[in-house]
């Protein structure tokens, strides 16, 4: 039963098509929409960050182009900005192979500013900020919470309580009984 909340995320970017009841986005069915379709409109983060062996600025944009307010913006919402000022080649810095020149938090940032620099309208993070010390975790999900343009489903073993007051709604997964539950 660990798995519910990231089978659920998998659901939701239809990767698993073969359910059963129904999935809806603004009213639409999510069987109407192509897995591509869905995953057009959301980025998905997981725990385990997959980077290319490749620099930090290619690992966030994926060959396509931004402007650099979008770069700094994305840098600074997930709080990888000052990691990358004490780097000697900053953004141009080589990851190494599944990011191995990287600490587990830094291979997140990246991650989650990957997603951020997308700018699709659903983001999907499961357990995104665990390998993150508690003030940038903080800062990763207050700035991604205040965006209004911007639909978050977190998963998370770890959320703060002032943190847990942001959301619409949360919902406690309990392990003796599977099934979600309003708190």
């Amino acid at each position: 039963m660990r798995r519910l909340p990231s089978t659920l995320l998998k659901l939701l970017l239809g990767w698993l098509p073969d359910y059963g009841g129904s999935i809806r986005f603004d009213g639409k069915d999510a069987k109407d929409f192509t897995p591509e379709q869905l995953q057009q409109q959301m980025s998905y983060i997981e725990q385990n960050v997959f980077l290319f062996n490749a620099t930090i600025r290619d690992n966030i944009t994926l060959g396509e182009t931004f402007t650099d307010e979008q770069m700094e913006k994305a840098l600074r919402d997930s709080a990888l900005a000052g990691d990358l000022a004490a780097m000697p080649d900053g953004l141009d810095t080589i990851v190494g192979e599944e990011g191995g020149n990287l600490s587990g938090g830094q291979k997140q940032r990246v991650a989650i500013a990957r997603a951020l620099i997308h700018n699709r309208s659903i983001l999907l993070v499961d357990e995104g900020t665990s390998a993150l010390d508690q003030k940038n975790a903080d800062i990763v999900e207050k700035s991604v919470l205040a965006n209004p343009e911007l639909t978050l489903i977190l998963v998370s073993h770890h959320l703060a309580p002032e943190r847990k007051a942001q959301f619409t709604q949360v919902y406690d997964l309990q392990p003796a009984a599977p099934r979600l539950q309003p708190v």
